[in-house]
């Protein structure tokens, strides 16, 4: 076990929590695709990429972004009232924001990112929904892909996840933005519980827990916009359901807001 630091984070709205799940397959995705060696290999980041699809199709992701972005430009435009702001960097900043609005502005509204026009992965994202329904018998043109050469797989999949590097620029941008907008504090849970009671005006978006990974210990957050609500467990999976940490325990706690 090390001694390095490790966060939690817990979104307080819809639209952040939807944001969050977007960034962890968009990383999976990558993860899998630098690791194109077997063919499990490739069925597995195939699934993951549909499976990025179908959030963004399926939620009001792109619309939702878009007014994120938005909100996150007239924020920043107000910042920039300040006198001791660094002005060259912010105007930066909101130039990258407004080129990703421009650019998530330009798809049409009946525009979608999924590739329509392949019938490998239309065939596979509706088998992906029955339980072991991607065997070869199912599927028999991607089990004849899997077994392609490698680099012609992996041509393949960076064309479907290259589709959506819009999206994903724009997603980094605005994750970044709310992650950096506030200070950490230095906060201590009292025999493993903690409770912060919220201003509802702030906006706070996302919660930031983070605690040294080698105290063997994780945080349960529960939070909304009026109060924040931590249990630090003992991280014992293997004697059943986790106990509460007796000790007190020192961590830090940002509440992002922008």
């Amino acid at each position: 076990m090390t001694n390095q630091n490790l966060s939690f984070e817990h979104p307080l709205n819809e639209r952040i929590r939807t944001f969050l799940r977007a960034e962890y397959l968009f990383q999976l995705a990558k993860y899998r695709f630098n690791n194109l060696v077997s063919t499990w290999d490739a069925k597995d980041c195939v699934a993951t990429i549909i499976e990025l699809y179908n959030l963004i199709e399926r939620t009001e992701f792109r619309s939702e972004l878009t007014k994120e972005l938005e909100r996150h430009i007239n924020a920043l435009q107000r910042l920039g009232k300040t006198p001791t702001i660094d002005h060259r960097a912010l105007d930066k900043v909101i130039r990258d924001l407004e080129r990703s609005s421009e650019v998530l502005k330009s798809y049409s509204s009946k525009q979608g990112f999924f590739p329509q026009n392949s019938e490998l992965l239309n065939g596979l994202r509706q088998r992906l929904m029955v339980p072991g329904g991607t065997c070869s018998f199912d599927l028999p043109g991607f089990h004849y892909w899997l077994h392609l050469h490698p680099k012609s797989r992996q041509s393949n999949v960076h064309q479907w996840i290259e589709m959506l590097e819009p999206l994903e620029k724009a997603l980094n941008l605005v994750l970044d933005l709310t992650r950096q907008s506030s200070v950490p504090t230095r906060e201590t849970a009292l025999t493993g519980t903690y409770q912060k009671t919220l201003n509802p005006q702030t906006n706070c978006q996302l919660v930031r827990v983070t605690l040294r990974q080698d105290l063997g210990i994780f945080p349960e957050i529960s939070a909304n916009k009026h109060r924040v609500n931590i249990r630090f467990l003992l991280a014992n999976f293997e004697q059943g359901k986790p106990a509460l940490a007796p000790q007190d325990i020192p961590f830090e706690l940002t509440c992002c807001m922008i």
